[in-house]
């Protein structure tokens, strides 16, 4: 990282979905060694104590704590999001990187589909739970991981779930259009609202994880491993996007290899993401998942 995003981390409390693994994981050890505080959180405890004890003897001048969590039950989501308001006095920095891919339709416990369920309701519902921890940070940054595969996902209205229509590809293309969907709707709600905090969309292009290198991914993405970059390279443009100086003003957009780039078209309808606002307002509700 470079001079200025080192200085600019120090000190930040940063908190990072998905973070014991992946993208996730190197970019909370970019962050660490530059001195942030960073939460990671993951659902396995085994998996998370050791990411936490590698990042914390890693160099740096950061500290890594490891928070477990099912993002897959609406009710654990909200426990984190309590569990991270009584930890913390604020929060600079909200990463919202979690990710699955399921080739079988699988439902939670609160009988939602598990790929719209983490990699989308629970971003949105975590979100909007940490917004006033976030709006105490003198210019907190959301950030979500979109993938390569966001411009193809639709939104069948009457069937979000996909109770009908499933397919691997197309329930996380949807999932990943409508986080990106979501994060731009906010910047613009936050933006009117003159909270400060801004929300931009982070597109790490097709990275080589144990989630796309697994034997039951859809088709497309063996096809694509060739075409695959590093986790550590991915990582290097999220963090920058979570403490560049050069992001400090950006909102609503979309950043791709360390940079501003255009939004897919489908991603920036109002009207779309507001009926995508409301439905997920009502599957989040308590009783409603």
């Amino acid at each position: 990282m470079t001079t200025s995003q080192t200085q600019s981390a120090l000190g930040k409390k940063i908190l990072i979905t998905g973070g014991t693994s992946g993208v996730g994981l190197e970019t909370a050890r970019q962050l660490v060694a530059v001195g942030a505080d960073v939460m990671v959180v993951g659902s396995g405890a085994s998996k998370g104590e050791e990411a936490e004890r590698s990042l914390n003897e890693a160099v740096g001048t950061g500290h890594a704590t490891f928070v477990a969590a099912d993002l897959s039950s609406l009710a654990a989501v909200r426990r984190l999001a309590a569990t991270i308001s009584e930890r913390l006095d604020r929060l600079d920095v909200l990463i919202n990187n979690a990710g699955v891919i399921s080739t079988k339709r699988v439902e939670t416990v609160d009988g939602n589909e598990l790929t719209f369920a983490v990699n989308y309701l629970a971003p949105f519902l975590l979100t909007n739970k940490l917004l006033p921890l976030l709006q105490r940070s003198e210019a907190a940054r959301i950030l979500a991981i979109t993938a390569a595969v966001e411009p193809i996902g639709r939104f069948p209205w009457g069937d979000l779930q996909r109770a009908r229509h499933y397919g691997g590809l197309r329930a996380y293309a949807q999932s990943k259009k409508a986080l990106a969907m979501y994060t731009i709707e906010l910047a613009r709600r936050l933006r009117a609202e003159d909270t400060g905090v801004t929300a931009n969309v982070v597109d790490p292009f097709l990275v080589r994880t144990a989630l796309t290198s697994a034997d039951d991914v859809p088709l497309l993405f063996k096809l694509a491993r060739p075409l695959m970059i590093q986790p550590q390279t991915a990582a290097r443009w999220v963090a920058s996007a979570a403490v560049d100086e050069r992001f400090a003003a950006t909102t609503g957009r979309h950043i791709m290899f360390g940079h501003r780039a255009p939004s897919p078209p489908g991603s920036r309808s109002q009207r779309t993401a507001s009926r995508l606002w409301n439905a997920s307002a009502a599957a989040t509700a308590p009783g409603g998942g």
